[in-house]
């Protein structure tokens, strides 16, 4: 048997937590640094929970931020076309999935944080409970 299918967590690293999952309301937060220098490419899984004080409609956008140093001088990843790497959720209750290459950030860059707008219209005071995991494969290194 080929070792990728049958044992895919000895190429993985999904143990990322990237933005613990907490009830939002209507805003920005980013996570906090994350170095990826020895990795080739990931996936953010954002799991989208209820929501609360019955809101009209809602989106949840995330994208990624590179830096340098983890601290300061962050930027939006984009791809090779200048876009932004985005993904978005209208919708409570569900996971979404963003695919990303590490080869789009600048040579200098080796840390990741992740990036979460929260909107609504309508209801009363109404939050959204989410989470973002980062997966990260293509290591120097195992992760096993």
């Amino acid at each position: 048997m080929i070792p990728q299918n049958v044992h895919v967590g000895a190429f993985v690293s999904c143990a990322t937590q990237a933005l613990a999952p907490a009830a939002q309301v209507a805003g920005t937060r980013s996570g906090s640094a994350i170095d990826v220098s020895q990795f080739q490419s990931g996936v953010l899984v954002a799991n989208i929970g209820a929501t609360s004080g019955t809101p009209t409609t809602l989106s949840v956008t995330y994208s990624l931020e590179s830096s340098a140093n983890g601290t300061d001088g962050w930027t939006a990843v984009t791809d090779l076309d200048g876009v932004a790497l985005a993904v978005q959720s209208t919708a409570a209750s569900k996971a979404v999935e963003l695919d990303f290459s590490l080869q789009f950030l600048k040579a200098d860059h080796g840390h990741l944080r992740v990036k979460e707008v929260v909107a609504f219209t309508g209801g009363t005071a109404p939050t959204l409970v989410t989470g973002v995991t980062l997966v990260l494969g293509g290591g120097q290194r195992l992760p096993v």
